[in-house]
């Protein structure tokens, strides 16, 4: 009888620059914090037989450590991405509404059909984020670890618990937070855990 595959998802921790702002395909580096608190997400979690990744530097730096210290395969998919918020990367919300006002409360209030400017919806994000998702379900065969972006996560969420948007956006995310799934092939994904980080 097959056995369910566990995936982790572990969110990238605080990174340089600016907080509250936009941040989507915008490439700044953890901070020393940052990386402290991924790995103490780490240390709650089992073994993994290999790891995905974000392209992001806040993501890919810290997978291919863990992927070298433990020895494991670390691989790099671009569907794990962040929202691309478009002219808005590294600005606040309010700095993104004085800029482009209509654009930015279309956005807010229907964020699957309207797109930051330059940028993806969420019904893109969601896309993606399940064409990878289901990849691994039905691909992996050894406890898998993404390191990714709230974003993407909350796209999971909502893909395993079946959120809608409005309840998909109450699930808090903090920076180092994770969740694991455990996925037997032909029945629905299973939340097993969800830690968010302090």
């Amino acid at each position: 009888m097959a056995e369910p595959v566990l995936l982790g998802f572990l969110r990238h921790g605080e990174v340089a620059g600016p907080a509250h702002v936009y941040r989507g395909r915008s490439d700044a580096p953890l901070t020393p914090f940052g990386r402290e608190q991924m790995h103490a997400a780490l240390a709650a979690m089992p073994a993994w037989g290999a790891v995905v990744s974000s392209p992001a530097r806040r993501c890919l730096d810290f997978a291919r450590e863990v992927a070298a210290d433990r020895g494991i395969d670390c691989t790099v998919d671009a569907d794990w991405h962040e929202l691309d918020f478009g002219v808005w990367e590294e600005l606040r919300p309010d700095e993104a509404a004085a800029r482009d006002a209509d654009a930015h409360a279309a956005f807010v209030r229907e964020p699957r059909r309207h797109s930051p400017p330059g940028g993806e919806t969420l019904d893109a994000l969601d896309a993606r984020v399940g064409a990878a998702l289901g990849r691994l379900g039905e691909t992996a065969r050894a406890p898998m670890l993404v390191v990714t972006h709230a974003g993407a996560m909350r796209a999971v969420l909502a893909q395993v618990l079946g959120l809608t948007d409005c309840y998909r956006a109450r699930v808090a995310l903090t920076p180092g937070s994770s969740f694991m799934v455990s996925w037997l092939a032909g029945a629905p994904p299973l939340l097993t855990a969800l830690r968010c980080a302090d």
